[in-house]
């Protein structure tokens, strides 16, 4: 933009400011008054250390609620705005970090790291103008209307790829929102190419930070502040189409008795038991759950979604018994995820990697006698941080001498990281042939790898091959039989884990491992009654090479010791088909339901065919019980823009 458009926003915002602070949207009250207050306290004692403990970012959080409960002083209103300001980057010759906003208080210069801060500032930040631009002073205020001027531009020279789903979700919201505010068609009609850019790529390809219990919360806040907030009907409506496929989505996956998010999941920074922010702060509470939401921003979020509500339909899919859901979740071939869920276990599998924080292989349990427990979570890593707590463990900082000199600035060196191998599964309702290859990549410290799967310590009964077997004491392990199977029964529910190929070295078994894990929540603070957990460990030889093929299958109703044998034999007596030449894997299980496996070609990384007793359909979007949900909802924004 040059000087007069410049000129032209700076205009807009006084007048902007005669109407905003007019206009009157609904507040809504927070749960705990009390606590949201005690809250108050400890972030304002944070900000007010030096440098502050309380991240720039966080600052619109604490601001919203500050101007709510009206807990500062207009000085001190004037002073946290002020000290955010100092943050930002406003020298034009930064380049692309020109107008975007440092995550912390003590970096310098113009490496603004990933710059996806300012996105984050201006979301939290943007419904202080429109709920409490009256309570601010003069000064105040223009402090924050320079924020966001620069901002918008910030939030403009930064390029997102359109499948960063959640950060492009606040980028439409970001413009839309500014327009709307300080009355900038421009800017608004910017917002809303961009929501027609991503819709089209939604359409065509899924989400592809598929759910996430972290990141499709920050979906959801983005579509419900445009429902609540947007008074453009072309945009409104775009925003409720999105938000029907996400809670779609969602509630297909949603495992309510357990208050969680089903499925495989891409970007899920809880590995041993997957609840974060879409479960804790909107949909736990939406369904009857405990809100513990002490900031407005997700109260607001939050009541949008329950004025909005779930369909019938959607609220049917939640407790349909054996459903079946397959979505397609990028652009590239093979991207798709498949899930089966009974009533007390679900069993789900993706066909590749997104990120190196993905659950793409995965069980849950729950009943009502243990509705809540860790999940049944395959790993493939290489720090032996079996159970993801190296951020927790603040291992990164311990451990910063092992890492490599050409270190990517973007690696996540401090975060639980595994590995992002190539993939491939064929499954079948509740049972898959899996295949994971592997090389070691910058964030292992050691030269081997591991094969883990993490299991919680709630098992009635565990089999190593057809002999019962106690759970290991603390510390303690168990070396797998020749059979290389282990079975595992919780209540009338039986899965079995059976390695049928690896790369291990001569005579190398799987181990049972119980180290005495218990799992404490650290990102969203929330109580799990039967935290104990446990592994299952293959670790693969030094050469930084791991491959692995299991068949994972689970089966309810086995309410007898003579059904439970019965499993057994039919699993350990299953003709399994394995070939290895020239670098190609041909692996399969003949079932009770027909040919289960996959064909891959390992050097090549390619995925070469399937063999699935039911094969997937050859065209979805977000399929539930054969039955396509997903393209009805989306075709329509298919033609909005030309390719």
């Amino acid at each position: 933009m040059g000087k007069l458009s410049n000129l032209l926003i700076l205009l807009s915002i006084c007048l902007a400011t005669q109407v905003y602070a007019q206009t009157n949207f609904a507040v809504p009250p927070l749960p705990d008054p009390a606590e949201r207050m005690d809250n108050l306290k400890r972030e304002w004692a944070a900000l007010q250390q030096n440098p502050p403990q309380l991240g720039v970012r966080d600052c619109f959080l604490f601001l919203l609620d500050a101007l709510d409960t009206q807990f500062l002083e207009p000085q001190q209103v004037e002073w946290v705005l002020k000290r955010v300001q100092t943050r930002m980057i406003s020298n034009p010759a930064a380049g692309r970090s020109y107008g975007n906003i440092f995550w912390g208080w003590h970096e310098t210069g113009f490496d603004i790291g990933d710059g996806n801060n300012i996105e984050f500032c201006m979301q939290y930040g943007l419904p202080i103008k429109l709920l409490f631009n009256d309570r601010l002073s003069d000064e105040a205020r223009k402090t924050l209307d320079e924020i966001f001027t620069l901002g918008i531009k910030g939030a403009r020279n930064q390029v997102v790829r359109i499948s960063y789903t959640n950060i492009y979700l606040m980028k439409i919201w970001n413009f839309a929102a500014f327009g709307q505010v300080y009355q900038q068609p421009e800017i608004l009609e910017e917002g809303r190419k961009y929501f027609d850019l991503w819709l089209d790529h939604l359409a065509r390809y899924g989400n592809r930070e598929y759910d996430s219990p972290t990141y499709c919360g920050v979906d959801l806040e983005s579509l419900l502040l445009l429902c609540r907030f947007s008074t453009d009907a072309d945009i409104q409506a775009k925003a409720r189409a999105a938000l029907r496929f996400f809670l779609d989505d969602l509630s297909a996956h949603y495992l309510p008795r357990a208050g969680i998010l089903g499925g495989a999941h891409s970007r899920d920074y809880n590995r041993v038991f997957s609840r974060d922010l879409l479960e804790e702060k909107y949909f736990n509470p939406l369904l009857g759950g405990p809100n513990r939401n002490l900031h407005l921003f997700h109260e607001l979020c939050l009541s949008t979604l329950k004025e909005i509500g779930l369909s019938t339909v959607q609220k049917a899919w939640m407790n349909r018994k054996n459903r079946f859901i397959v979505q397609r979740w990028d652009s590239l071939a093979h991207t798709f995820s498949c899930d089966f869920v009974g009533d007390k276990v679900s069993i789900a599998s993706s066909n590749q990697a997104y990120s190196p924080d993905d659950k793409p292989f995965v069980i849950y349990l729950s009943s009502k006698r243990i509705p809540e427990m860790p999940n049944i979570a395959f790993v493939m890593e290489g720090r032996n941080d079996h159970y993801g707590t190296w951020s927790a463990e603040g291992m990164g900082e311990k451990m910063k001498h092992l890492m490599p000199a050409n270190y990517p600035s973007n690696g996540g060196w401090n975060k639980a990281r595994h590995l992002m191998p190539f993939m491939q599964s064929a499954q079948n309702k509740g049972e898959m042939v899996m295949l994971v290859s592997g090389n070691k990549d910058h964030n292992c410290i050691y030269e081997y790898l591991n094969s883990t799967i993490i299991l919680p310590n709630t098992f009635d009964e565990i089999w190593l091959g057809n002999q019962p077997t106690a759970v290991p004491a603390p510390g303690a392990k168990t070396d797998f039989d020749a059979t290389q199977t282990l079975f595992a029964r919780f209540e009338d529910v039986v899965i079995a884990f059976r390695f049928l190929w690896s790369n291990a070295e001569q005579g190398a078994r799987p181990v049972l491992h119980n180290d005495g894990f218990q799992f404490i929540a650290t990102r969203e603070k929330f109580p799990l009654k039967h935290n104990a957990a446990l592994r299952i460990t293959l670790q693969h030889p030094d050469d930084g090479k791991a491959n692995v093929a299991m068949w994972w299958k689970v089966v309810e109703g086995i309410k007898t010791d003579r059904a439970f044998a019965a499993f057994r034999q039919e699993v350990l007596q299953a003709e399994v088909t394995v070939i290895t030449e020239n670098g190609l894997l041909n692996v399969a299980v003949m079932t009770q339901a027909g040919k289960l496996g996959l064909h891959a070609d390992l050097v090549n990384k390619k995925r070469l065919a399937y063999y699935n007793p039911q094969p997937l359909p050859t065209d979805f979007l977000l399929n539930i019980d054969g039955v396509e949900v997903g393209k009805p909802i989306l075709e329509q924004f298919k033609s909005v823009v030309k390719r």
